[in-house]
Parts: C-alpha cells; structure tokens; sequence
C-alpha cells in the first residue's frame, strides 16, 4: 500500500486509528475519469452477495459486462416455459423469517425483475473468493497460534478463505532464516513519527504454527518474500521450506509488495530504490527471484507484481515466468484522503454504495484480466478494502462495509478475478486499525487471543457461502440499488445472490420477481442483513454471530411452491441474499 496524494504516510494495519490503506491508482485509461465515477447516487442499501443470483437493479442490465445502468450489451435473455409441466413432490419447511422491518422504512422501492439464463458467461464463482490480507509482522502474532486464540474457529466458519502475508512489512521488517541467524542491523525507517515496529525474524518453527493454524482453521495462505534487500539466494531458501512445511495450504509466493512504489523517494518510509527505478529494473530482479525459487522449490508459483499500475500489471504478464501462479493487482476505490465527506470523492457511505464506484471498481478489475489475457494465470486482487487513507471514516465497522465488501466481491468475480484479500490486522478493537475484519478483544496492546468478527468479515463469510461453479447470464431491471449473481453449481443447483443496498431504516422491502430457467423442486434462502446501513457491528447471518444456517438446514424462500419456474418474494432493504434452488 502506498499512501495516497496528501495523505500522512502511515503503517499497514498496526498502531490506533494509524491504519495503512495502500493507495490504488486507477489504471492508465480509467485515471482520469476516476472523480467523475466515484460520484454519489440515490441510495439505501449496501453490497452483498451470497447466492446463486445476485441483483443488481438496471435495466436490462447485463451483470457479466461493463455496460452502464439500462445499458443493454447482449441480446435479452429469453426464459422458455415447457408446454406441459412437471409436477414435482411438495417442498414442506418453514417459511424463511427476515428480520422485522422497522417503522421508519416508509419508502417504497421500485419493483425488480431478475432473469436468469442457462447460458454461462464465462466466468467462475470459486471457492472460498474472500479471504484476508496482512502485514507479515502478523506472523508471530500469539493469534496464529490455535492453542491461544479463536483464529483457526473463525477461519472454519469461512469458507476455504486464502490468508495473504505481506504488505509493506515484507520488504522493510521481515528477516526470514532457516538456521536462526541474529537479525541484521537494517536500518528501519518509521512510516509515521510514533512508529517503533522492529525487524520480525522468521524462522521454519513459525511457519510451523502457521501450519496448525491453516489445518484447524480449513484456511490457505500467500506468502510474500522480501525484495526489499535484494537476496534470491534467502529467498529461495524460504520458498523451500514453506513448500516442505506448508504443502498444497500455500497457494503461492509473492515477489516482494507494490514495487511500482520503491521509487518514491520523496517517502522515507517508501523509497527502497532510486528515483529512477523502472519496471525493467525490478523485471531482473524478479527473474533472478523466480529462477531460484523454481530450483530449490519446484512446483511452488510466484505472484506479482502486487501492483497498483496498469503498467506492470501487463510487464509481468509478459514476463511469462515459468513457475508464475497468478497476476496480483491492489485497489482501495476511495483513497482521495483529502477530498471533503460529503463530496463525490469523499469517504461516505453513500459513495461507497452507489452505482458509480461499483462500475468503477468493475472497470477497474476488468482491466487487470485484460492484462493477463493469452498468460494463462489466474488475476488476484491480493490486497483491497475500501480506503487506503489514515485513521477512521464514516464507513468503517459499518453494516455499509459489509454490503460494499460483498459487492465488490461479487461484481470482481463476474469480471475474471478469482481471489480477493481484504486488508486488515489483528490489533485491538478498541485502539487498533478500525478498518480491520477482524480485532482482539483485549486492551490495547494487551491481546488476549480472542478475536471479534466485525461486519466486514460478515460479508466476506456470505461471500464464500455463495459456493463454487459458473455464473450464468443474468438481467436485472428495477431499482439501481440492487444487483444479482446467478452460480450454477457442478451438482445442477443454482444459487442467486442478490444484493439490496438501499438503507433498511429507510426504504421498505423490495418486490422481487425472480425468472429461472427451469422449474424448480426446491428453494431456500439465507441472508446476511444489518438495522441500518450506519450500525457498527451488528451486521449478521441468518441473525447468527456465525456463518449462518448451513444448506441442508435452511428455511424455504417465502411462498416458495415446489414446481414454479416465476416466483415473487419481498426481500428487506440493507441485505445480501442467496437463494438456493434445485430442479
């Protein structure tokens, strides 16, 4: 992460109210036009994204493309009604209960139409989408250990979630050794006048823990070598002994954190090369890093560039190094850290939540799998969250943040992005990082192992509750608040997330008419909902401080009737709904 324009350098994660949000920059085509998509709609809800279907109230939107609101990119989807019907069993459980709707929510959304085709569109809802992201400081951390925190029952809950390891740590305060070298005398160069942060020594032991964790916890992870103090030779050494400790729990190996930003030398804290430092530069550098990770751990991939530059994105996809996993790419929507709240680049909710930012964010996710296109890697947005600038916003712990993060996530995966790491730490909820998914219970710098679920993570559960398989085509037309994505599983099942992101203390439960493309023997639905979009951590799923009610388990979708093919349904404001359906 790098600290946005104006915008006081600050740590990663770590230290009260000092959160570090890396600055994205838009890609080169989209830069410009960036104040503009970043403008404030009409809205009420957030983002959320949980099932087979997700809604995203346009007309005749197309969810699979950039086109824009009632922009219309491929020819309509047409729903074919058999001549005679099927008759199915009936499908007997109890109706599923959303939360009551408060006195307030007095005004009226426009009804929705979403269809959906049995056409794929190319693109794969994978599993476990939502993950984590964090300084490799994070590493001997008492959390990674099982035996002293909740961390390995949380990550269970989650859905085969990748952690990812790096960020600004990894290239200026990790010292990795296998045979327990003193850490070196490296000059250590604070990110803010209050930073203390010391060289954090990694040895095999600590990936060790890692491992315990990652087993309990059903989890992956990335983990990120120091590029910083240019050394293949170590880092080889480190790839090795992750494979050996970690096996197929490690998904890759990034090369280093945001070099597009080790020439920024009117930075401290940032500058690790020249001013003159290039792309080609650090090209040489990472072929020397990938060809000695290649020897001494074969079948181990790197990452890269983790990048905010359009620039490299493609200079590493044409590197084509032979043991590359994936093509990583950062980006934090509303980092103008100097832009006033209640302008159109301010940290609001209702700029985090409009259509603009989500077709920006869209746009901007499209590009990085452009860049990859004819590679044959897999795109990764590695490091996101919502804002890379320093200290609070309006929108951080809120129910917001978990409707965006949904959204996000979802509106990311119907571009080609396949993995997702929101950014975070694991410091105290009161005092620590407050963008963080996750916090210690405990006083300030005084952990006590127990680790709090604030609404993010909420959002990242009901993502990965969503499930893997292809999305489909799909058309919403309605209300612009709302967005859904359709997911044909590998069993037939069909899930539709849809995401109503109009305020649930404001605006009344939506009409839902639901077309699919076929006849339907069961429906079921779970949902992740909130009071009001401004509630801090109250967020929940199924009205669980879990996950939620699993898929055997769940209760039917309102007035479902086995054998429809057309079902209507009122879905609550603020919500990010799957509904589940076999045929």
């Amino acid at each position: 992460m790098t600290p946005a324009p104006n915008a006081p350098i600050q740590p990663d994660d770590s230290e009260p109210t000092n959160q570090a949000r890396r600055m994205q920059r838009a890609p080169a085509q989209t830069r410009r036009r960036k104040r503009v998509l970043v403008g404030v709609t009409t809205i009420g809800v957030a983002a959320a994204a949980v099932a087979s279907i997700v809604f995203v109230g346009l007309p005749l939107l197309n969810n699979s493309s950039n086109a824009g609101p009632g922009e219309t990119s491929q020819a309509p989807i047409v729903i074919t009604t058999p001549a005679t019907t099927k008759a199915f069993p009936a499908f007997n459980r109890p109706d599923y209960k959303q939360p009551a709707v408060p006195a307030s929510a007095t005004q009226a959304v426009k009804p929705t139409t979403i269809t959906v085709g049995s056409d794929k569109t190319g693109k794969i809802m994978p599993e476990g989408l939502a993950g984590l992201s964090m300084d490799t400081d994070h590493l001997v951390d008492m959390h990674i250990d099982p035996a002293q925190s909740n961390f390995a029952e949380i990550l269970k809950m989650s859905g085969d979630p990748v952690i990812r390891f790096g960020a600004q740590a990894v290239d200026r305060r990790f010292f990795w050794t296998s045979t327990d070298e003193p850490i070196p005398n490296w000059k250590v160069v604070p990110a803010y006048s209050a930073d203390k942060r010391k060289v954090v020594k990694i040895t095999p032991a600590v990936l060790e823990n890692l491992k315990h964790l990652l087993d309990q916890g059903n989890a992956r992870v990335l983990m990120a070598v120091d590029m910083g103090h240019y050394d293949p030779a170590r880092a080889a050494d480190f790839a090795k002994w992750a494979h050996k400790i970690l096996g197929n729990r490690l998904v890759g190996i990034s090369l280093g954190n945001e070099p597009n930003g080790y020439n920024r030398v009117e930075y401290a804290y940032l500058a690790l090369r020249p001013a003159n430092y290039t792309f080609d530069d650090w090209a040489k550098e990472a072929r020397a890093y990938s060809a000695a990770i290649a020897k001494a751990a074969p079948g181990v991939k790197v990452v890269g560039p983790q990048a905010y530059s359009e620039v490299w994105w493609k200079g590493f996809a044409g590197l084509d190094l032979p043991n590359a996993g994936a093509l990583t790419y950062h980006n934090y929507p509303l980092s103008s850290c100097s832009a006033p709240q209640n302008g159109p680049e301010g940290r609001s909710i209702a700029n985090a939540l409009s259509r603009h930012l989500s077709d920006y964010s869209a746009n901007y996710a499209a590009s990085a799998v452009k860049a990859a296109a004819g590679h044959n890697i897999p795109v990764w947005n590695s490091e996101t969250n919502i804002s890379t600038c320093f200290g609070s916003n309006p929108v951080l712990k809120t129910h917001a943040l978990a409707m965006w993060t949904v959204n996000f996530a979802m509106r990311s995966a119907t571009e080609g992005v396949t993995q997702l790491n929101f950014h975070g730490g694991l410091e105290a909820c009161k005092g620590g990082a407050p963008g963080s998914p996750l916090c210690d219970s405990g006083p300030y710098r005084q952990p006590n192992g127990t680790l709090t679920m604030r609404s993010q993570y909420y959002g990242i559960m009901m993502v990965n509750k969503l499930g893997a398989g292809d999305f489909l085509r799909s058309q919403v037309a309605g209300d612009a608040n709302i967005y859904a994505y359709p997911v044909r599983h590998k069993d037939g099942s069909l899930s539709v997330m849809v995401v109503n992101q109009n305020d649930p203390s404001k605006q009344a439960p939506v009409k839902i008419t639901l077309k699919l493309p076929a006849q339907t023997a069961t429906g079921t639905m779970t949902q992740l909902a909130g009071p009001q979009l401004a509630a801090q951590d109250q967020t929940r799923i199924d009205g669980m401080a879990s996950s939620g009610v699993p898929a055997a388990k769940q209760a039917k979708v309102p007035g479902f009737k086995a054998g429809e093919q057309t079902l209507t349904v009122a879905l609550n404001s603020g919500t990010a709904t799957i509904l589940n359906f076999t045929f």
